[in-house]
Order: structure tokens, then C-alpha cells, then sequence
């Protein structure tokens, strides 16, 4: 069936219909809107993106609009054709809140990041050669100014190849492989990999609702995104015993993300660093199980959380940051990842560089919620650092038309 084709008065009208694609990618959904579609000046768009997801009026099921009422179905991809040297297309993310007419652009998503090389290629940002079956596409994320590269297939019209045999943990289906290659990570948003100066910090806060003081550690590490990685063994008792779901530890973990958020450099006060949800982001970590849903050992285990709620996998930055970490010596992470029966990488034991490559790594497998994750992490060997961490994801076209915009 065609797609209704608007009056005129309607598409002079941006802020009644609003062209868009809604694409699942990697196990995130959202919207991927051409930039020319929004406002020139980028202050603008928060009211039309929430109005588009449902959340102009903080309803917490986005009636009104084509989000999921959960964070990660919440999501804009918007997307351009850039004029930056070596890079195909320019991206910037926003995090629309659920329950709340609150936009985020502070951060990257690497699973909506999954699908910016699909919607470019089929929407003809970029085009493939005749017979080319695989294409590398340079994405520069604008809100971190960070550089990926994704390889993904071409079919015989010159358009994504979605179909494939490629799984990922997090979604029950398949398709075709999407290589991310995330090109010098580090410092993606304060400009370094280490911002508070340390590679572990202890963190003190109060929790009201124990009506007690309590101090972690912690590794804050800048690659992809900003993270806190919290050691699950210094957290208190109680949390263990209530579970990361509960009212009280989602406090907590709150508390944590916000000093983080200040010894950061993101925020000034915690009250401030309170009021922008979606960075730093904050993961519990712990030594990985014996048997992890069936698949081979993990080298860590990971327990994320976003928008002041537990994550249902691991954000894909995540998997980036942490892979960084895991392969960066002194952090929380590489010292959770160094057990002998683990395989794969840490810091002491990453492949030693050729005598024609300066770079080592491997392979850091992450357990988390809802199955693995796969980081391949290569560091520099005489700088030690980042070079690049690469992941898979798939993604798929869902649907493409107008949204209908509410005022």
C-alpha cells in the first residue's frame, strides 16, 4: 500500500509532519530523520523530537507519539551528508526522556550508531559502486566528535543488505553483520580516558534511604562515552540483598553516577549532574560466572543502567568503554578481568605487537542481562592507548512515512 501523500499545506507545515524512518538497531528503536527535516539551529529541535516520541505532555506510555514508553525505544538518529574531510556522514543523538518532555544530547548510542550506515546508504547519503557487496561507511557522531567506521552488505540494487544469519545477544532474531569500528575512542566527551586524574577512585555518598554513608570504588573512564565502573564487592550488603532493580539501590546508584558525574568534569554539583540522566552513564561490575547462559566463560560481567533504571543488556558504548578498560591496566575493570581461568584478553596478557604493528589486543567478552557481548579491543603498544574497539550489531527498517506531530 503507498504511503499517503500529504497536502501542501501540510508539508509546508515541518512541525505538523515530520518525514522520518523508524529503525530497530542493534536492540535499540527510534527514528532516523534526515537533518534538513529539523530546524538549522539544533536548540529548536527538543520540542519537535518530543512531540514525535509522545512526551510533549509526560505521558509515561508516549501515546501520542511512535516511542516505546522505555528508554530504549525512545530514541532520534538525525542524519546528514557531511563536508568534513574523510567522513561520509555527520550524526547526532538524542535521548528523548519517558514521562518527560526532556531531550538529551549530551551523549553518543552506539546501538542507534548501528543503524546510521544502513539509513544512509538506502536513503542515498552515500552510494555503493555497481557489483560492491560490502561498503565502509566514516560516521562522525557530533556529540562526542568521535569517528566510527561501519562495514555493512550491499545487495544487488545498491541498498542495505538486511537479511543475514548474524545474531546478537538482545534481540531473538537475526541479519546481516554491521561491523563498528570505533576509531580512537578515548576522551570522546572530556578529552581524556582517565578525566578524574586516577585510574580507580573511592566514592563516597550518603543513601537516605539506609539512612547511611557509603563508599565504592570506582574506574570513571572516557571511550565512546563516559562511564563509572562501580566494583560490585565494595557495594553495601543491602544493595546485594535488594537487588539493583529496587526503589533504595536505583537511589544509590544514582548518588554514585552523580559524584561520578562531578569528578568527571561534567557537572558542577551533583544536583546538576542529577538533572542530565543520560551521561555518565554507570555499570556494576563483577567477576563473570562459571557459565554464562550457555556460551563460552566471559571475561567480565556487566550490570548497566540507564535513565535511572537497570539496562536490559549493556549500552554497545558501553561495550566499547569497557573493553577499554578491561584492556587499559590499574582500572577496576582490568583487575575484575584477570583471573587465569578466564580466556581472552586483559591487560597483561593482550598479544604482543609484530615487529610490523605497533598495536596489540584481543578479544574482551562481556556477560551482561541478556546474554554476551564482544569487544575486540586494539591498544597502542608504545603509548598505551586506544587505537580502536570494534563490535557487531544488526539492524532493520521498520517502517517510513510521516509522523504526525501534536502540538
Amino acid at each position: 500500500m503507498p504511503l499517503r501523500q500529504y497536502s501542501d499545506v501540510e508539508a509546508q507545515d515541518p512541525h505538523r509532519a515530520l518525514s522520518a524512518v523508524l529503525m530497530r538497531s542493534g536492540t535499540s528503536k527510534g527514528l532516523f530523520i534526515h537533518r534538513d527535516q529539523l530546524p538549522s539551529i539544533e536548540s529548536e529541535w527538543a520540542p519537535i523530537l518530543a512531540a514525535a516520541m509522545g512526551s510533549t505532555y509526560g505521558d509515561k506510555r508516549q501515546l501520542d507519539g511512535v516511542g516505546g514508553a522505555t528508554s530504549t525505544t525512545s530514541k532520534v538518529a538525525v542524519v546528514s551528508r557531511s563536508e568534513r574531510p574523510g567522513i561520509d556522514v555527520d550524526y547526532t543523538f538524542a535521548q528523548v526522556a519517558v514521562g518527560t518532555a526532556k531531550v538529551d544530547m549530551t551523549g553518543n548510542c552506539g546501538n542507534m550508531a548501528a543503524g546510521v550506515g544502513p539509513f544512509a546508504l538506502t536513503e542515498g547519503l552515500v552510494k555503493a559502486e555497481p557489483g560492491q557487496k560490502q561498503i565502509d561507511i566514516r560516521i562522525f557522531n557530533t556529540n562526542t566528535a568521535s569517528t566510527l567506521v561501519e562495514t555493512i552488505e550491499v545487495d544487488d540494487k545498491g541498498m542495505f543488505s538486511e537479511a543475514g544469519t548474524h545474531r546478537i545477544s538482545g534481540f531473538s532474531g537475526s541479519g546481516s553483520r554491521i561491523k563498528m569500528n570505533f576509531v580512537e575512542p578515548a576522551g570522546a566527551m572530556t578529552g581524556s580516558l582517565f578525566p578524574s586524574g586516577t585510574r580507580q577512585n573511592d566514592i563516597t555518598v550518603d543513601w537516605p534511604d539506609q539512612d547511611t554513608t557509603v563508599t565504592v570504588k570506582a574506574s570513571l573512564v572516557d571511550s565512546a562515552n563516559p562511564f563509572v565502573f562501580v566494583q560490585l564487592s565494595t557495594m553495601p550488603e543491602m544493595y546485594r540483598e535488594l537487588g539493583p532493580d529496587s526503589a533504595a539501590s536505583l537511589e544509590l546508584i544514582e548518588a554514585i553516577r552523580c559524584e561520578g558525574a562531578v569528578l568527571f568534569g561534567l557537572a558542577p554539583t551533583t544536583d546538576a549532574a542529577h538533572l542530565v540522566r543520560a551521561t555518565p552513564k554507570i555499570v556494576v561490575l563483577s567477576p563473570s560466572a562459571e557459565v554464562t547462559f550457555g556460551e563460552p566463560p566471559a571475561n567480565i560481567h556487566a550490570t548497566a543502567f540507564t535513565m535511572g533504571k537497570v539496562h536490559p543488556s549493556l549500552q554497545l558504548t558501553g561495550a566499547v568503554c569497557l573493553g577499554t578498560a578491561v584492556g587499559t591496566s590499574g582500572t577496576i575493570a582490568s583487575k575484575l578481568a584477570s583471573r587465569p581461568d578466564r580466556p581472552g584478553l586483559t591487560s597483561e596478557d593482550m598479544a604482543p605487537p609484530t615487529s610490523s604493528n605497533s598495536t596489540r589486543g584481543g578479544e574482551v567478552r562481556i556477560a551482561q542481562r541478556s546474554g554476551q557481548v564482544l569487544a575486540d579491543v586494539m591498544l597502542n603498544h608504545n603509548k598505551d592507548q586506544v587505537s580502536s574497539v570494534t563490535v557487531d550489531r544488526t539492524a532493520q527498517r521498520l517502517f517510513e512515512g510521516n509522523v504526525m506531530l501534536r502540538a
